[in-house]
């Protein structure tokens, strides 16, 4: 019997991108962004946010353009 990892997202897709853009224009305050979408204490911890943010996590969603 094969187990797989349990996986269940913290953050919604429209969630995610508005993390996105809020990184693009250079907002990093990760615990205030995770308090905004009550993201837990500990998957603040573990970096839930900024994976997001930086497309390390949710990568099948697009990446804003990055501002110049």
């Amino acid at each position: 019997m094969s187990r797989f990892k349990k996986t269940s997202r913290k953050l919604t897709v429209e969630q995610v991108l508005d993390i996105r853009l809020r990184y693009v224009v250079g907002d990093r305050e990760w615990a205030k962004i995770g308090r905004l979408y009550g993201v837990k204490a500990n998957a603040v911890r573990d970096n839930a946010v900024r994976d997001a943010a930086l497309g390390v996590s949710y990568k099948d969603l697009p990446m804003p353009p990055r501002s110049r």
